[in-house]
């Protein structure tokens, strides 16, 4: 009888024992977050320092550009925008021409060494005078105070010339010449009723 229960001990313990040294309790992984977090912030930290001190780029205002005759100024604009360009005038004068109809009205600029003309009644520019003060440039760089070759680079051979004046009719452009050196110009629209356009027409 010792015996059986021995041998019943035995078999119920083991079996049990087995169960318990194979049940063991899983492991639960560690979780990141912490350590992610705290890699988050040390880069967001790096980055705010290296930021920190510099300022944002100004964006480059460009210079207002000047008077560029064949660009912001030409003949055929509205009178208008040209006063709206070139502001107060210093004198507003009315020439006669050899009729009503040809009468002219000549807008002076001293500030600007312009001088605009228009047919009188007409809100179209038809001729534009450029005065030895004139401190910008033609579309093609060309400027008061340039020699005669650099008139001839830009604008060709003229059709007509002399020591004292360089044309080209065809253009509606004239300049004066002093000493081989561009002093004025005048700029005239085609078909320009200007009483100086038919004086500068050659015949």
């Amino acid at each position: 009888m010792t015996r059986f229960y021995t041998v019943l001990l035995v078999l119920v313990f083991i079996p049990v024992s087995w169960c318990f040294a194979e049940t063991k309790p899983a492991s639960v992984p560690a979780k990141p977050t912490a350590v992610k977090k705290h890699k988050n912030q040390k880069v967001a930290k790096v980055t705010k320092n290296k930021t920190k001190g510099k300022k944002p780029a100004k964006a480059k205002k460009k210079k207002p550009e000047g008077l560029v005759v064949g660009k912001n100024l030409k003949v055929g604009m509205n009178m208008d925008k040209a006063i709206s360009l070139l502001g107060v005038p210093r004198k507003v004068t009315v020439k006669r021409g050899t009729e009503p109809s040809l009468d002219s009205i000549s807008i002076e600029y001293e500030k600007h060494g312009v001088v605009i003309h228009a047919v009188n009644g007409k809100t179209k520019i038809e001729g534009i005078e450029l005065l030895p003060t004139f401190k910008g440039q033609f579309a093609n760089g060309i400027k008061m105070g340039d020699k005669v070759p650099a008139l001839i680079e830009m604008n060709g051979v003229p059709q007509a010339m002399s020591s004292s004046l360089a044309r080209y009719p065809d253009k509606g452009l004239y300049f004066s010449l002093k000493e081989n050196v561009l002093v004025s110009a005048w700029i005239f629209a085609k078909n320009s009723k200007i009483l100086n356009h038919k004086l500068f027409k050659p015949n």
